[in-house]
């Protein structure tokens, strides 16, 4: 299998920099690992520092921490995943369409609204109906009739936990996305997803700890993990997600022109993979990494984004996949190629329904 070459990564990411007429910013060397761009990998090579070196006046700030990357030790490289699932977003109650439609109980407009994103390309669907009662009264209706629809698994958010005979009733095709990591939920979600045959999503945070680096989310992943072992939930049925999230200080917020801090999630997909032996998988939702950004810039730095995260070893991506750039960088990327660019990165986001 052809892979990306981790020298090719800052170039993307200040390829993206660019197309936004933005100076660049870059960490690197974090933790004794030879380190993170903005956006970029959780690793570079001797040659990718030396790029960025040589592209020093378009580099707001270069910070080196450890020694050892000036010995140029890299982390050994994952290879891209051609299994990369490909879930769309789009199905939720933030949006009126989805929510008149399944009020109305319109069965045409909601099966047209899943089949659009399966079309597309989707192998999966992000169906998110709230913790309202009135939606979880629909629940079953809406099943139902995307299942009629469309033959592909379906993650459904985490109110599903409490209707154990829909759970029942679709062993096998539900993920419930998602719970938190907080110890008086994770027992009953890890025991009901084991018992009714669904997978389960853990955002790799907690009441009190919202981790910022890769050691706090390592150590959420440790304490979920054991937390399955202790329930019985095999790990083939348990998604983590190291969750992207946007800089919480306006100054960095500033400094980084919105982009989130990309570098210790893709460190943290590598290592989980490490803690399992690839038996335990991860997912994100990609869309969290560019809010506040506008439509066209959303796309772009989605495009950039996904290389670095299958890269990484990420497993599952929640994404629009009516984005028609953004589901040509997926094919290139599950086709085990590292698209150096898109065709027209800066376009219009299309619609996820």
């Amino acid at each position: 299998m052809k892979r990306g070459k981790s020298e090719d990564l800052p170039e993307m990411m200040m390829a993206f920099l660019a197309d936004q007429g933005k100076p660049h910013f870059c960490i690197c060397g974090k933790q004794g690992y030879p380190g993170s761009a903005v956006g970029g990998p959780g690793f570079l090579s001797r040659a990718a520092l030396n790029h960025l070196i040589g592209h020093k006046e378009n580099i707001s700030m270069l910070t080196v921490h450890d020694e050892q990357m000036a010995a140029g030790k890299n982390r050994p490289a994952t290879s891209i995943s051609q299994d990369l699932l490909l879930i769309g977003e789009g199905l939720h109650v933030l949006k009126p369409s989805i929510v008149r439609a399944i009020e109305q109980r319109n069965h045409n407009l909601l099966v047209q609204f899943a089949q659009k994103q399966v079309n597309a390309g989707a192998l999966a669907l992000n169906v998110n109906l709230g913790p309202g009662r009135a939606m979880g009264r629909l629940t079953p209706w809406v099943l139902d009739t995307i299942r009629q629809a469309v033959d592909v698994p379906l993650f459904l958010s985490s109110g599903i936990l409490t209707l154990p005979h829909l759970l029942e009733k679709h062993s096998g095709w539900i993920t419930i996305n998602a719970v938190t990591a907080a110890p008086e939920q994770l027992p009953w979600a890890m025991k009901t997803a084991q018992q009714h045959g669904a997978d389960l999503v853990v955002l790799l945070v907690k009441p009190g700890l919202v981790p910022s680096g890769v050691d706090g989310r390592l150590q959420l992943a440790m304490e979920v993990l054991d937390e399955a072992e202790k329930t019985g939930l095999p790990l083939e049925q348990l998604y983590l997600d190291p969750v992207i999230s946007c800089r919480p200080d306006p100054a960095a917020w500033e400094i980084s022109h919105g982009m989130p801090e990309i570098g210790p999630v893709l460190e943290a997909i590598t290592l989980i993979k490490e803690l399992r032996h690839d038996a335990v998988k991860t997912i994100v939702g990609i869309g969290n990494s560019s809010q506040g950004l506008e439509s066209g810039s959303r796309s772009a730095l989605h495009c950039r984004l996904l290389p670095l995260l299958a890269e990484a070893g990420l497993d599952a991506v929640i994404m629009n996949c009516l984005d028609h750039n953004l589901m040509n960088v997926a094919r290139a990327v599950k086709n085990g190629a590292f698209p150096a660019f898109v065709d027209n990165p800066a376009a219009q986001e299309a619609p996820s329904c």
